[in-house]
């Protein structure tokens, strides 16, 4: 019976847990939540938010900051601002993309603020930058995997 049930919990583990596709998907769905938002400046007018979120930190290492926007927009005052859907949308896939990259962040509140949409564009681009090079990696291991060659640019982070 042990092992039935060891079996049964193995099963569950590995038909459940996310994996890179998943990943991508995530990002995708970042991208498009943000595209939507930006879209309409007067959704985000005068929404101030933390600044801790760093596009260019974001690009060129780990994506900590994913945590940090998650923090941050978690921290809207809704009471304050009227609050679009698709913000908690990102901020439900943020919790998603973070569970493939465990990290402790935290966001320390100091005088700073940018204002929302600032933090949107820059997180639209990291989720860009990371969703092209998993793009990236899939369409290499196809090719790969069909044999052919794949080119390696000089300009690739």
């Amino acid at each position: 019976m042990k092992t039935v049930a060891l079996l049964f919990f193995a099963f569950v583990l590995v038909y459940t847990a996310p994996t890179q596709n998943d990943e991508y998907h995530i990002l995708r769905n970042i991208i498009n939540n943000v595209s939507k938002l930006l879209e309409d400046p007067e959704k985000l007018s005068g929404i101030m938010v933390p600044s801790g979120f760093d596009k260019s930190r974001c690009i060129s290492t780990r994506p900590e900051d994913f945590c940090i926007a998650e923090e941050i927009l978690s921290k809207i005052n809704s009471t304050k601002y009227v609050i679009p859907e698709n913000i908690l949308n990102i901020g439900r896939l943020l919790i998603q993309y973070n569970q493939f990259h465990q990290t402790n962040c935290t966001v320390t509140l100091n005088k700073d603020e940018e204002q929302l949409r600032d933090l949107l564009k820059d997180l639209g681009c990291c989720a860009q930058f990371k969703y092209s090079r998993l793009n990236h990696k899939r369409a290499q291991r196809s090719a790969d995997n069909n044999g052919e060659n794949s080119l390696h640019c000089a300009n690739q982070h």
